[in-house]
C-alpha cells in the first residue's frame, strides 16, 4: 500500500514540474533570439521606404555584414539571420511579418533547413513561452519529444554573445574556434526530396511575387569538404532551385577554408564574413545600377 502511494506521489510530483515548467519556465536561449528580434524589428522600423532583408539561421547572422552593406548600397539592409534551430517555416513566417510591397528578401538557408521540420525545437519552445496558440502546428508526439529535448538543453545551456551591429549582425568574431568533434562534413539525404519546409518555402515566394516583393536566394557559407565534391543531394539541390528561384552562385561558391570559420561549419569568422559581405555588395551594388 505504501508503495502504490509512493509511486502516486512521485507520478504526481513528476507532472506538476512539468506543467510548471511548461507554462513557468523561462529558457535563456529562446530569450536571445527574442531579443534579438527585437533589435532587428527596431531598426526595421526606423526604415522610411524600401528595404532588404537577409533571412536565415546564424549563418546569416554571423555571415552578412549589414552595416558595412548599408554604408555602400542604396537599399538599406537588415539582418534578420537568428537560429536553424527554429525552421525554416518559422524564420519565413517571421521574415513576412516585416516585408511590405516594393521591399527585396535574400534568403540563405542553411542546408539542414531544407529537409528538416519546417517548425523546429527552438520553434516549439519559443512558442511554448510567448505564443501557445501556434503550438498547435506540432503533433502530440512531437510536443512531447520537444517538451524533454528543451529541457535537457536549457539545463545545460551557455550563452554565446558577440557585437552585435545596427543593422542585426554579429561583428568582431575573430579567430577560429572549432571543435574537432565539429570539425566534418554535413550529412545530406541520399537524394533531393520535396518537403515540408521547401513547400514553405514556395509559398513565401508566391507571396513575395503576389505583393511586390523582389525575392532572391543563396547558399550558405560552408566550410570546405572533399566529400561535397559531386554530392548528389547538393547538385540536385542547386538544379531544383535554380528553377524556383533567382539564385545568388551556387553551393561551391561559397566554401570556406578553416581559417574563415569561427565556431561552427556554418559560422564564419569576421574574416569570411569579410570576404561574403564585400561579394555581395559588387553583387548588389550592379543590380541597384541597373534597375535603380
Amino acid at each position: 500500500m505504501l508503495y502504490f502511494i509512493l509511486i502516486n506521489g512521485l507520478v504526481l510530483l513528476s507532472f506538476l514540474i512539468l506543467l510548471v515548467y511548461f507554462y513557468f519556465y523561462p529558457s535563456k536561449g529562446v530569450q536571445r533570439i527574442r531579443q534579438l528580434e527585437k533589435i532587428k524589428k527596431k531598426y526595421l522600423n526606423q526604415i522610411n521606404g524600401p528595404k532588404r532583408i537577409l533571412v536565415g539561421g546564424s549563418d546569416v547572422l554571423y555571415g552578412f555584414n549589414t552595416d558595412k552593406m548599408n554604408q555602400e548600397l542604396a537599399i538599406p539592409t537588415v539582418n534578420l539571420g537568428t537560429n536553424v534551430g527554429l525552421g525554416m517555416g518559422y524564420l519565413l513566417d517571421f521574415a513576412r511579418e516585416q516585408l511590405k510591397p516594393g521591399d527585396e528578401v535574400i534568403i540563405c538557408p542553411a542546408y539542414s533547413l531544407y529537409y528538416k521540420r519546417p517548425y523546429e525545437i527552438f520553434a516549439y519552445e519559443y512558442y511554448r513561452m510567448y505564443d501557445r496558440k501556434k503550438l498547435k502546428v506540432f503533433t502530440l508526439k512531437e510536443q512531447i519529444y520537444f517538451l524533454f529535448a528543451n529541457m535537457k538543453l536549457n539545463f545545460s545551456y551557455v550563452q554565446k554573445q558577440f557585437n552585435l551591429s545596427d543593422s542585426g549582425a554579429y561583428i568582431g568574431v575573430k579567430g577560429t574556434l572549432l571543435d574537432e568533434k565539429k570539425n566534418k562534413p554535413l550529412r545530406f539525404p541520399q537524394k533531393f526530396e520535396e518537403t515540408e519546409s521547401i513547400q514553405k518555402l514556395l509559398d513565401f515566394k508566391e507571396y513575395c511575387l503576389e505583393n511586390q516583393i523582389n525575392i532572391q536566394l543563396t547558399f550558405p557559407s560552408t566550410l570546405y569538404f572533399e566529400d561535397y565534391i559531386n554530392n548528389i543531394y547538393l547538385q540536385e539541390l542547386e538544379q531544383y532551385l535554380s528553377v524556383e528561384f533567382d539564385c545568388i552562385g551556387k553551393p561551391e561558391s561559397f566554401f570556406v577554408p578553416k581559417s574563415q570559420i569561427y565556431n561552427s561549419v556554418y559560422h564564419v569568422n569576421e574574416s569570411g564574413q569579410s570576404l561574403r559581405t564585400r561579394n555581395l555588395i559588387a553583387y548588389l551594388e550592379i543590380k541597384e545600377v541597373n534597375y535603380g
